[in-house]
């Protein structure tokens, strides 16, 4: 079977054995080229002048944002459903990755606003889009990964990747600051009020607040609101884990200095 012959084939109607879908021979080798090469890229473009840097930052975020908005309209024209707002919206915590880019970008260096998208996309973001990238199961589950849908879902969270070990190659953007982690939260709680309303509104899931795998391990057993309170503190705690090691190393590196003084002193 050609999986060509249905890239741009609706979920609905995909025969039960095309080829490509999650973990199977045809995704784990474009995975494992993916891997290598995402990386790669990022190391390889981290000299690259900060103009420069920024444009491609500007072209990356036009084309993920454009091609997110062909998929849904895609996706509501082939589906038997139509618009299915269960599941369609950018609401995930990846959809953030287009919201919080224009601030990375055109934002002054060492803005608030600046240091917030920053921290976001190398934060949560990296680890939704590494997650995503490896393990792309609401997509891939269902579609090959030689289709539109597919090839989709690698570009996306595959330039989420990139852009954010990019900024961390080129010290575009650092972890030094432990402060930082706690503005990586603050887009994502933005992005989770419509969420949310959404959410109990249509019952349905975004950004994991009822539930989904491998959430409702903890959702299932538990008052509804104690584990949105539960998820909330894990997303603001989260982002401060990549900080911490900076953190450590200078505070012990500060110790070791203040007792050199101190010997030289008494010497």
């Amino acid at each position: 079977m050609n999986p060509f012959d249905y890239f741009f084939t609706n979920k609905a109607n995909l025969p039960d054995n095309i080829p490509g879908r999650l973990f199977s021979t045809l995704h784990i080798i474009v995975m494992v080229i993916l891997i290598i090469a995402v990386p790669l890229a990022a190391f390889l473009c981290r000299k690259m002048d900060k103009k420069k840097m920024k444009i491609l930052f500007i072209v990356l975020w036009a084309v993920v944002s454009t091609l997110e908005i062909v998929k849904i309209i895609w996706e509501s024209c082939t589906n038997p459903n139509g618009f299915e707002v269960t599941g369609i919206l950018p609401l995930y915590i990846c959809s953030i990755f287009m919201y919080t880019m224009p601030f990375a970008i055109w934002c002054k260096e060492g803005s608030f606003l600046r240091r917030m998208a920053c921290s976001f996309l190398c934060t949560l973001g990296l680890i939704g889009g590494l997650i995503n990238f490896v393990y792309p199961s609401n997509v891939l589950s269902s579609y090959s990964v030689i289709s539109f849908a597919g090839l989709h879902t690698l570009f996306y969270h595959g330039t989420m990747v990139f852009v954010a070990l990019l900024m961390l190659f080129s010290n575009y953007y650092n972890y030094k600051n432990f402060k930082d982690g706690f503005l990586a939260v603050i887009p994502l709680m933005v992005v989770s009020i419509p969420a949310n309303i959404i959410n109990f509104v249509f019952d349905c899931s975004y950004m994991f607040f009822r539930g989904g795998f491998p959430f409702s391990l903890v959702y299932d057993h538990m008052p509804e609101w104690l584990y949105i309170i539960i998820l909330y503190i894990a997303y603001a705690l989260i982002p401060l884990l990549f900080y911490l090691p900076y953190l450590i190393y200078s505070k012990v590196k500060a110790k070791k200095t203040a007792k050199s003084v101190g010997g030289e002193k008494h010497s």
